[in-house]
């Protein structure tokens, strides 16, 4: 302990730097650390692998860039050192250290949702730039036997802290959008990050033994400051400017891919961050038994029997309740969807056989797909195999798909199609008329049916333009020997509507809300007949039955 202290006493030989140059570089300091943390964040927040790659590869290098102009223009606050000269081999490998290790670390540090990895992350990035700091000091140091033992243990320490502790927040301010007790990084916290990068830069100054000029002598090098500051400031702008860009690309990208499944869910910044979340924590979750399916009752009251549309409900212990269309979004950009896919179908025909022992035959199951996944070649004789496992006839499973994507994949889809029906699955197109309808390929279409979107049931009985529309609907639909169901249907005057129009088969909270795959059977032996009866009764000529008849035997199943 003596000889450390001793060691210290003796290398600090480079007194702290005066006020005003000392006030300055805490203010270039503290800027730097607001534009690596938004480059940290804009890599976090692209959510494809490729996306991820470009943005942490052009994230290290400017950060990389930046923290060594910050290293050098550091080194002119000392008058100890005023001249000495900045030599060009030292000084590029000391920038070369940096990015590399920026480049290393960055990806891990801005989306790992561990925070081990992030201190490991931390540590290699803090070594990485006191590497650096020695390789451009090289030349002034006068001996490397001198080592200041407590100058070099503090400096590793508040760097490991610095980077480690800056991803942790960082990682705390994503979450802060699911969880209330995390805030995001202040202004206030990057002041103090560029008051302890200050303290660091003199410990790492006093680290050895270096050759002092004249304190008293006038410096030489104004006119590198000035350029390296100049590089430094360039460097930031052009990154914040692509940055922007690139961001307006990758929501164009999202837009664009969310049409293959239809949403509702608006696109902002918000929705980002959780997209980017899900993405960091997507290993994790892409398991069969997180991808809980809960089953709506599709109800034609002109027919017997009921049908049942799986729909994805997630709860994680961090993100906690997951949007479905935002889940299933990150796995088109993760390129995952083929597998979720197939979870969830997996899971689907389990329920439905696990029904056929509780005395459910005969049931219905329709399942949402993407149209990447009935692209593939193998996806027909994979299905055929999974539901001969389980004893299930194909007529058990119905596909639906979006018009978006049907239209837009024409016959590379309709071929795709055939195949399906030819193996006895059934296709349906889904969200009919929320997006691009194509009524010239309808007539082309080997489709099974189509479902009404809800935006059409939206003020329908007040509306008399929508009912015209769902008439001519129907109509069609009928002329092309196609099956409608009208999604979203929430009233009893809604249903009556529809009625009237001539569409009797409907899907929607007035006749069950979304049931757990476990509860089907319940809900279908107590309840089913009960509700139909009722709803049935409601739809006689008016006056016959009063609305309020409805009788208690509507309430949802247990565990609804």
């Amino acid at each position: 302990m003596v000889s450390i202290w001793h060691d210290a006493t003796m290398a600090f030989a480079v007194g702290f730097p005066p006020l005003l140059q000392s006030l300055l570089f805490w203010i270039f300091a503290s800027l730097v650390v607001h534009v690596c943390q938004r480059l940290v964040e804009h890599t976090a927040f692209s959510v494809d692998p490729s996306s991820r790659r470009i943005s942490a590869s052009q994230a290290a290098l400017c950060i990389g860039c930046i923290v060594w102009a910050l290293d050098v223009v550091g080194l002119f606050m000392y008058a100890e050192l005023a001249h000495h000269v900045l030599e060009l081999v030292p000084a590029l490998s000391g920038l070369l250290i940096m990015a590399v290790s920026a480049r290393l670390t960055i990806p891990t540090l801005s989306t790992s949702a561990s925070k081990a990895r992030i201190v490991v992350a931390g540590v290699w990035l803090a070594a990485g730039m006191l590497t650096g700091h020695f390789a451009i000091t090289w030349g002034h140091v006068q001996s490397f036997s001198q080592v200041n033992v407590l100058a070099i243990m503090a400096s590793m320490a508040t760097a490991v802290a610095l980077a480690a502790c800056t991803a942790i927040r960082h990682r705390s301010a994503k979450l802060s959008m699911l969880t209330p007790r995390y805030r995001a990084q202040t202004w206030e916290d990057k002041v103090l990050c560029g008051a302890a990068i200050l303290v660091l830069h003199w410990m790492l100054v006093n680290t050895f033994a270096l050759h002092l000029g004249d304190p008293s002598g006038e410096s030489d090098g104004i006119a590198l400051l000035v350029t390296v500051l100049a590089f430094a400031i360039a460097v930031a702008l052009e990154q914040m400017s692509n940055m922007r860009s690139d961001a307006g690309r990758q929501q164009l990208l999202r837009r664009g891919l969310s049409m293959m499944r239809s949403s509702a869910t608006a696109q902002n910044a918000q929705r980002d961050m959780q997209l980017s979340l899900i993405a960091d924590h997507l290993h994790r979750l892409l398991h069969p038994e997180n991808l809980a399916l809960h089953f709506q009752p599709i109800v034609d009251f002109q027919q017997r029997g009921v049908q049942f549309e799986a729909l994805l409900r997630m709860t994680d212990t961090t993100l906690g309740a997951i949007n479905p269309e935002t889940f299933l979004l990150v796995c088109e950009l993760q390129g995952k969807t083929p597998e979720v896919d197939r979870m969830i179908l997996r899971n689907a025909l389990d329920s439905a056989k696990a029904w056929q022992a509780q005395g459910l035959n005969d049931t219905t199951i329709s399942v949402n797909v993407a149209p990447i996944t009935l692209l593939d070649d193998r996806f027909a004789p994979w299905l055929r195999e999974e539901l001969a496992l389980r004893g299930l006839p194909p007529r058990t499973l119905k596909l639906e798909m979006t018009e978006h994507a049907i239209i837009a994949l024409g016959t590379e889809m309709v071929a795709a199609i055939h195949t399906l029906s030819a193996m006895g699955v059934v296709v349906w197109m889904d969200d009919f008329g929320a997006g691009y309808s194509s009524l010239g390929m309808l007539a082309d279409l080997p489709i099974a049916g189509i479902k009404c979107d809800r935006l059409f049931v939206r003020k329908l009985p007040q509306d008399s333009r929508r009912q015209m529309l769902l008439r001519h609907i129907s109509a069609l639909a009928g002329e092309f020997g196609l099956s409608v169901v009208v999604e979203g249907v929430e009233t009893v005057e809604e249903l009556q509507t529809l009625a009237a129009i001539g569409l009797h088969c409907i899907q929607g909270y007035v006749f069950s809300k979304p049931i757990p795959a476990a509860h089907v059977p319940d809900w279908h032996h107590t309840h089913m007949q009960p509700q139909r009866a009722a709803l049935q009764a409601l739809l006689r000529p008016a006056g016959s039955t009063p609305f309020s008849a409805l009788p208690p035997a509507i309430a949802p199943a247990p565990g609804l």
